[in-house]
């Protein structure tokens, strides 16, 4: 197709201080639409280069914007699309061509040629050429098989026979543009809904994944399960014997004691002593008192006995753990200890490795290749690739220049035959070689010690001998 363009028109490139420009010029007398050129100037048709025109006599010049885009086929050089990619740049083709027609113009001009569709890198919009000239056409068919087949680079990913069904489309005898729109957009939506699935389904699989519970008899008490864990009834179990072992012994001592102490009181009352005494019953009664005193003050100090000894089990508890985790500790440490033994060991063995007389190294070229260094800095862009983008879009570019005034995909260094060429991609602030602004997509050959400068940063090119 650019063969076929190039017996047509001559085709340049040209610059001025902030924009750049793809300019066609006619070979031979070619007629103007009059209005698709008013069409063109006057309104910003989505999916069209930016367009402007002058003649100078009889010759015609065609100017479009390209300034900060690319061409589809290096986009496609180095892009692999996945499927959802894919789908989406040719609904934009599809779009783009069906929707020119709003604007009364005819398909059959806009140029389908790889090399002059441009995209924008950072959003992957489409941008074609329209030529304004009556007796112009196309082959759309042979575009978009052109693309799938030759250009387009797949990602290995499981999905459905979606490129099947694209040519199978492109190659019907009933194909047309709206037909292969619906197809995209279906292709689209499929995937759509394969990657979210409906609410209801996955309701449905929820449900089929819990186990049935057992229908609830009439009369019968559900009791919901209780914790089991294991140390925890343990620990409940033991505090509650040492609590109940500590409770038998008091009340064994009580129950002794108290009995005790009531056939003394009534021995003495019934004794001569009492009987003897001038007023028996005031002695009876002072000493039962100090009897009843005598038995609760022992019961009071059975109480003390008892509430000290239920609380001894929290101190053992606590002592107990404080010694589980003193030999968790001292366990850890020792470990701890071994590895960090084992570093020094290692340390050592590297201090004796690196002891002694110095070794000297062979000096090796610091670029076997040539390469562009940074004249103000230590930035080095090597040329190991046939082809080394230069810009700031990380994605895209092979060494990435983090300066605001250099463009996203700023520059090409090329290598061919041995021999090196640096062409602007469109850059906005330019591309210059030994302080000469270079054409937009030109290739242009660069020598040892040549100075490149993309932007305002400039680099020495350098071949190593």
């Amino acid at each position: 197709m650019n063969e076929m363009l190039e017996q047509k028109y001559d085709i340049h490139y040209e610059n001025d201080s902030t924009s750049n420009y793809l300019v066609l010029r006619p070979r031979s007398h070619k007629k103007l639409i009059e209005y698709q050129v008013q069409m063109l100037l006057n309104n910003n048709v989505q999916g069209l280069l930016g367009f402007h025109i002058n003649s100078v006599g009889n010759q015609i010049n065609c100017f479009y914007e390209i300034t900060s885009k690319c061409t589809l086929v290096n986009i496609m050089n180095r892009k692999k699309y996945n499927r959802n990619e894919f789908l989406i740049t040719m609904l934009m083709i599809t779009k783009s061509i069906i929707g020119i027609k709003n604007y009364l113009l005819n398909d059959n001009n806009i140029l389908l040629d790889e090399n002059n569709i441009y995209v924008d890198p950072e959003t992957m919009n489409l941008f074609f050429v329209y030529l304004p000239f009556e007796n112009n056409t196309n082959d759309l068919k042979t575009f978009l098989l052109n693309i799938i087949i030759k250009l387009a680079k797949f990602q290995d990913e499981d999905c459905d026979n979606y490129i099947q069904k694209i040519l199978e489309n492109i190659k019907s005898e009933m194909f047309n543009l709206i037909r292969l729109k619906e197809l995209l957009e279906n292709l689209l939506g499929q995937n759509i809904k394969r990657n979210k699935p409906n609410e209801s389904s996955g309701i449905a699989e929820k449900t089929a994944t819990e186990k049935p519970k057992p229908p609830t008899k009439r009369g019968e008490v559900k009791i919901p399960n209780l914790p089991t864990k294991e140390c925890s009834y343990i620990n409940v179990n033991t505090k509650s014997k040492d609590s109940l072992k500590v409770f038998s012994k008091i009340s064994l001592t009580q129950i002794i004691v108290q009995p005790v102490v009531l056939v003394i009181l009534i021995t003495i009352l019934t004794s001569k002593f009492v009987r003897m005494s001038e007023n028996p019953k005031t002695t009876a009664i002072i000493l039962s008192l100090i009897f009843i005193g005598i038995d609760i003050l022992a019961i009071r100090i059975l109480n003390e006995k008892k509430a000290e000894s239920s609380e001894s089990y929290k101190p053992l508890k606590y002592i107990t753990e404080k010694m589980r985790e003193n030999s968790y500790a001292i366990a850890k440490q020792t470990i701890t200890d071994k590895d960090n033994k084992k570093l020094e060991e290692i340390h050592i063995e590297k201090e004796s490795y690196h002891g002694g007389e110095t070794v000297i190294l062979p000096q090796s070229q610091p670029q076997a290749k040539p390469y562009l260094q940074e004249r103000d800095g230590e930035n080095i862009i090597k040329v190991d690739k046939n082809s080394i983008l230069v810009g700031r879009m990380g994605s895209f570019v092979d060494h990435i220049i983090d300066n605001n005034a250099v463009g996203k995909v700023h520059a090409e260094i090329l290598n061919e035959d041995d021999s090196y060429f640096i062409m602007d991609c469109s850059s906005r602030n330019g591309t210059y070689l030994n302080d000469d602004r270079i054409k937009p997509n030109t290739k242009v050959k660069v020598n040892n010690n040549d100075i490149i400068r993309f932007a305002n940063k400039e680099f020495t090119f350098i071949i190593p001998s």
